[in-house]
This record gives C-alpha cells, sequence and structure tokens, in this order.
C-alpha cells in the first residue's frame, strides 16, 4: 500500500512552504525515521522524516518548488506499487531524482546501509590530506553518524567522516554522501588557493534572509530605549534560585514573566497587524531568538500568562536544548506573539532587533554593566541594564511604545510585582 509524504503545515503566516532539499532519490530504500527532505516555512528550515519503510517510488515536489500544507511531495511503498505511483506521478518522479528503479533484490552491502552506525567507536578513520579538507566555514558537525556503506568508502580514501559531515551539513552520512565529498575535492583544492572563498548558502541561512528582508523591506519600525537598573532584579534571582534546590532561573524567564504582566496593561503591543484589521492575542506567546551552528531560530513559549515562573524556566530549557539539538519542530517555532533577542551573555550593552512578522514589536536587552549613579549627593555603581523596543508603527504609536517600555522597567526594577 503506497504512503504519502506530504508537506507539514507552515509558519503561522502562510500555508505554503518551500522544499529546500531532498535528500533521497527514487529508488532509495528507506525505514521509519529517516530524513527524507528539508522544508522552508516561513520560520526555519525543518526536516521531514519518514513514518514508513519501503522504497521510494515518485517524487512529486522539485527542490525549490512550493507546496501547501498537506500536499503529497513523495510516494512510499513496495514493488506492488510501483506502477500506481508512477500514473500518480505522470509517468515518472521530478526530473531532478529520477535515478533508475532500484531493483527489487538489493546487495547485502546496500541492504546494510540503512542501519546507521556511530562512528566515534573502536574504528577511527585518518584525517583526510590538504586537499581534501572541507571548507574552515563548514562548522560544528555535532554527533556524526553514518551507513555502512558510508564508512567503507570513506575508510577506502582515507576521509574523515567529520569532515564529510560539515560539507554535506548532515548528521548521518549516506555513501552518496561521501561520494559527493570525494568528487567536490577538486574545486575545494582550488579554492584553498583563492582570495575569496565562496561559502554556499545553508536553506536555514536562505530562510533567515527572506525572513529579515520581508522585515525591514514592510514593516514601518520605530525603536525606543529605555535603561533599566537591575540591583532588585539580581538580589530576586539570587533569592529564587537560593530557595530552589537544583532549579535556577535565568533572566530571560524573569523577563518573559515581565513582559507578559507588561502586555496585560497594553494589549496592542501583543498583536498582529493584518491588512484589515489588527489582531489582539488573549495568549501571550512568547519567543527567544536562540542561536544554533548554522543560523538562528526562534522556539516559543505558549501562553506564558498561564504559566508561573517555575513552568517558565522549564519551558525555555526545553525549547533552547531542543533547538541546540535540531529537535525543534514546526509548532515549537509557531504561534508567537511577542519576541525577546538577548545578547547580554556579549559584550554588547545596547542594539536593535528586527520584528518577526507578523509579530508588532521585539524587545532586545544587552548586558548588565555598573554605571555610576547620584543619590543624595553620594556616587554609587548601579548594574543597569539597556532594554530596546523595536514597534511596527502601524499598530504602535511612539507615546504608547513607550508607555509599555516605562511599565516593563518599572516591573523588571521590582519583579515581584510581575508575579501579583
Amino acid at each position: 500500500m503506497i504512503k504519502e509524504i506530504t508537506m507539514p503545515a507552515g509558519g503561522q503566516t502562510t500555508d505554503t512552504s518551500t522544499v529546500g532539499a531532498w535528500l533521497v532519490k527514487k529508488g532509495d530504500k528507506v525505514k521509519r525515521g529517516d530524513e527524507l527532505l528539508t522544508v522552508e516555512t516561513d520560520k526555519a528550515t525543518l526536516s521531514v522524516e519518514s513514518f514508513a519503510k519501503g522504497t521510494v517510488l515518485a517524487i512529486l515536489v522539485e527542490e525549490g518548488d512550493s507546496a501547501a500544507a498537506g500536499e503529497v511531495l513523495a510516494l512510499i511503498g513496495d514493488e506492488s506499487d510501483r506502477q500506481e505511483a508512477e500514473a500518480r506521478a505522470g509517468g515518472g518522479s521530478a526530473s531532478g531524482h529520477g535515478a533508475a528503479a532500484m531493483p527489487v533484490s538489493q546487495t547485502e552491502e546496500e541492504e546494510d546501509e540503512y542501519q546507521p552506525i556511530d562512528p566515534s567507536g573502536p574504528v577511527r578513520y585518518a584525517s583526510a590530506p590538504k586537499q581534501e579538507q572541507a571548507p574552515s566555514v563548514h562548522t560544528d558537525t555535532g554527533e556524526v553518524k553514518a551507513m555502512p556503506n558510508a564508512k567503507l568508502l570513506a575508510r577506502e580514501h582515507g576521509i574523515s567522516l567529520s569532515d564529510a559531515a560539515a560539507f554535506t551539513g548532515k548528521h548521518i552520512l549516506k555513501r552518496s554522501d561521501v561520494q559527493n565529498y570525494i568528487e567536490d575535492a577538486p574545486r575545494r583544492a582550488a579554492a584553498e588557493d583563492a582570495a575569496v572563498t565562496e561559502v554556499p548558502l545553508t536553506s536555514m541561512r536562505r530562510t533567515i534572509a527572506r525572513r529579515m528582508l520581508e522585515s525591514s523591506q514592510n514593516i514601518p519600525v520605530f525603536r525606543a530605549t529605555v535603561e533599566v537598573n537591575m540591583e532588585r532584579c539580581i538580589a530576586f534571582r539570587a533569592k529564587v534560585n537560593d530557595n530552589k534546590a537544583g532549579f535556577k532561573i535565568s533572566y530571560n524567564d524573569i523577563l518573559f514573566k515581565c513582559m507578559e504582566a507588561a502586555v496585560r496593561k497594553y494589549p496592542y503591543v501583543n498583536a498582529s497587524y493584518t491588512d484589515s484589521a489588527v489582531l489582539l492575542h488573549k495568549d501571550v506567546n512568547i519567543g527567544l531568538a536562540v542561536s544554533v551552528d548554522d543560523g538562528l531560530i526562534v522556539p516559543v513559549v505558549k501562553a506564558v500568562n498561564e504559566k508561573n515562573i517555575t513552568e517558565i524556566c522549564e519551558a525555555n530549557k526545553a525549547n533552547i536544548s531542543r533547538a541546540r539539538e535540531g529537535k525543534l519542530t514546526a509548532d515549537d517555532m509557531s504561534g508567537g506573539t511577542i519576541t525577546l533577542s538577548n545578547l547580554g551573555m556579549y559584550p554588547v550593552t545596547q542594539f536593535d532587533a528586527i520584528i518577526n512578522p507578523p509579530e508588532v514589536c521585539i524587545l532586545a536587552v544587552g548586558a548588565v554593566q555598573e554605571k555610576p549613579v547620584l543619590e543624595d549627593g553620594q556616587w554609587s555603581a548601579v548594574p543597569v541594564m539597556n532594554l530596546t523596543g523595536s514597534f511596527d508603527h502601524r499598530v504602535v504609536d511612539g507615546a504608547y511604545g513607550a508607555q509599555f517600555l516605562a511599565e516593563l522597567k518599572s516591573l523588571i526594577e521590582d519583579p515581584a510585582m510581575a508575579l501579583l
């Protein structure tokens, strides 16, 4: 029986997503959990896994083409389904992936390719010769795994699996990935002597570029910055963490709760803009910008207005962990109503963040720094933090945005008030 691989739901602004790259071709055998393709939504690049075992009988949507949520992208089945699949595909699959059909019988080597093996075990491969090195711009490969065929080919050519993974951008290598790395060796060798290194855009980087351009071109933004005295906030965090054995809240968790409390008073900051109306959201769904190896993603904590500080902390920790492990789903990154971007872990004192449409506000916080303050005729060093709001001027006017920032500033300076 044929199994349909369909386009997952996109982001909140569209039901259409784009096929970024096919990781399989017609005739490939797959099993449940194998990555089939990458999909570019309006939020990020996601991988689509197979939910069934079988052979890829047809690929119906080309790389770079868009499809609506639920539209069939590929067909998986066994040999008895091949005629039906080819009929549905109009005589064949997408031209870019129409490899010859795989015969019914498989060699032992081909069968073994579908059993992932962790190369960090006893078998180690020599580093590639200098001309075989992947470009240094391809960064962390994480925990690299490889099919047996891929391991065998890498060993025959003296290739490091980590280098091949960095080149392909994949964490599970197939024989074809290693072969592509080998065939690309002349280009890499020539690039070493070039004055300019060409770094191919990843799917995530293309998505980020498209989203940032969409925001900057379509949203009239105004920005405002307030300076926040962090003395009480620092003390509040220390007190909470001292009283909870093994449990530590972050400044982001406190900021989430303060943002939620301020939004209750200024609901137009927790809104979305459409051509016919402004949508005021009942729930406060806060996105947190998270840096990952190949870009930036924004997981969302849903219904912060229904969560206490402990639940917010747990949700943030889980989202950050899944983000850095590449395990976020489309639902994890959709539904945001306001976003926080925090560069306080770096020596950045103030910056402007780009609004994440269709939201109308994003907050940017910098590092806490000590600043001399004159109080009652005495100078003292006070920890302060700059908080910058970027607002969609189609929804939020200057005075309203300033009032929201003033309310948020007062809550951060006395965070216990946000818990009332």
